[in-house]
């Protein structure tokens, strides 16, 4: 009962916000409900009120806040003073004094957006469109969302609200799976067989492993005491994620943990915290099963998991050729896998670059990897630009540049192996690490913090 009504408390905040309050608050939610995911986290509790699980939260929230966004650009909605002084018409508490000179936009994401066209092209040229049908309008959910989310995120605070909430969603689920673990009553391991949140344990591995950097740099990125609490997901994050059994996204959170540390700038506790872990907390974590599942890896050619995965990579390439501009269609490359190889018989193919090379060309696979390089190159700007901070602005930009980059480390390790091409929290790190780069100065101008200029009051003539 408490999950139906804090879903509806939610969708309240994010509809009737949007109008009330700030176009913003509905995009907040909205994107809440995309990484915690709460139809199928918490479908055991809806289904009393919700049999046939057909309430569509975050549908709800994404429209008021499209129609807030075109009511807020029409003048319709009047934005509080408190949020008008940090638009983009005045000075704003933000980075520098005044938007990036190239608009709403940056290069990033005009080729973000570039992408997302690319997959109307693929799928209206689809060797069956009703396959493509289901994958193409989540995909246009996202990037509308993406694009709504450009045009009202205008501070850096927004951003970091945003990054916050991610962070915390992440910590929350990690929270409920080593729950469900640790009950005394019904101890139980669930996501390799059932995986979590929608998404199998694969797709939940790599899920939690993403939350691991966000929490630590959440926790960087503040100075409040409340901080800990995300330091102390931590553990739950990296203990989820030996419970989904998923070796992509052990061995992406293990490869891409050397970044944390090098872009930590609490190297110290690190370095203690990560020795406490190892030391006395892992050997227990990981116990034999699962250190049984991930050195597996080096038996990979005995794995019929693994030489499956090889088999369907290659009929993947061999599609490309087939189609190298359009692609065969969003995931028709499992329906028509067979005549590659018949072996690969509806298999998916369990590699996102691969799976986006055969559904949209080489076109498609060119634009989403570009994509990736900018939004990287962003976050590496804002870096740099904020890397001795001195005000909160700046720390919570260079904290969630630091976290986005990697956490984008981390997926973009486990896609090798993983086809997550619909899951929206890669998205919305790419938002968050492309609106960032609207707040820093152009290349050559110092960055600084804002002061306000007091306004010269005229004086009295005499008469």
């Amino acid at each position: 009962m408490k999950q139906f009504f804090f879903l509806i408390l939610l969708t309240l905040i994010g509809t009737v916000g949007a109008f009330a309050v700030s176009p913003f608050w509905g995009i907040a939610v909205y994107y809440l409900f995309a990484v915690l995911r709460p139809q199928y986290v918490w479908d055991w509790a809806l289904l009393d009120y919700d049999p046939q699980n057909k309430i569509r939260w975050s549908f709800y929230v994404a429209v008021a806040a499209i129609l807030a966004a075109f009511a807020h650009k029409l003048g319709f909605i009047r934005v509080p003073e408190q949020e008008k002084s940090s638009g983009p018409d005045a000075t704003p508490e933000r980075l520098p004094a005044d938007p990036h000179p190239t608009g709403p936009f940056t290069s990033a994401h005009v080729l973000l957006l570039a992408f997302g066209a690319w997959i109307g092209v693929s799928y209206l040229g689809a060797r069956n469109q009703e396959l493509a049908a289901p994958w193409f309008w989540e995909y246009a959910k996202i990037f509308v969302m993406f694009l709504t989310a450009t045009f009202l995120i205008r501070t850096t605070l927004q951003v970091w609200t945003l990054f916050v909430i991610a962070a915390l969603a992440l910590g929350y689920l990690g929270y409920e799976v080593n729950a469900t673990y640790l009950d005394m009553q019904h101890p139980r391991i669930t996501i390799y067989d059932s995986g979590y949140g929608g998404l199998d344990n694969n797709g939940a591995g790599l899920m939690f492993a993403m939350g691991v950097p966000l929490c630590l740099f959440v926790w960087e990125g503040v100075d409040r005491w409340w901080r800990w609490i995300f330091a102390a997901l931590i553990p739950s994050l990296i203990h989820a994620v030996l419970l989904s059994f998923s070796r992509g996204a052990m061995l992406a959170l293990l490869a891409a943990s050397p970044l944390f540390f090098l872009r930590s700038q609490h190297k110290r506790y690190l370095l203690v915290g990560g020795l406490i872990l190892f030391l006395a907390l892992l050997p227990r974590m990981a116990g034999k099963e699962i250190r049984d599942r991930f050195f597996s890896i080096e038996q990979y050619e005995k794995d019929e998991s693994v030489q499956g995965r090889f088999s369907s990579w290659q009929v993947a390439w061999e599609i490309a050729k087939d189609y190298p501009i359009d692609g065969i269609g969003l995931r028709n490359a499992s329906a028509y896998a067979e005549k590659y190889n018949p072996e690969a018989k509806d298999r998916t193919i369990h590699s996102q670059y691969l799976q986006i090379l055969a559904d949209t060309g080489f076109v498609g696979l060119g634009l989403y990897l570009l994509a990736l390089l900018l939004v990287w190159r962003s976050t590496g700007q804002v870096r740099r630009a904020t890397r001795n901070w001195t005000g909160p602005d700046q720390r919570r930009a260079y904290a969630a540049a630091c976290g986005v980059e990697s956490a984008m480390a981390v997926f973009c390790i486990g896609a090798v192996f993983l086809s997550l091409e619909v899951f929206e929290l890669p998205y919305l790190l790419l938002l968050l690490g492309s609106q960032l780069a609207l707040f820093i100065p152009p290349p050559g101008e110092r960055m600084t913090e804002h002061i306000p200029v007091p306004v010269e009051q005229p004086q009295m003539i005499e008469s």
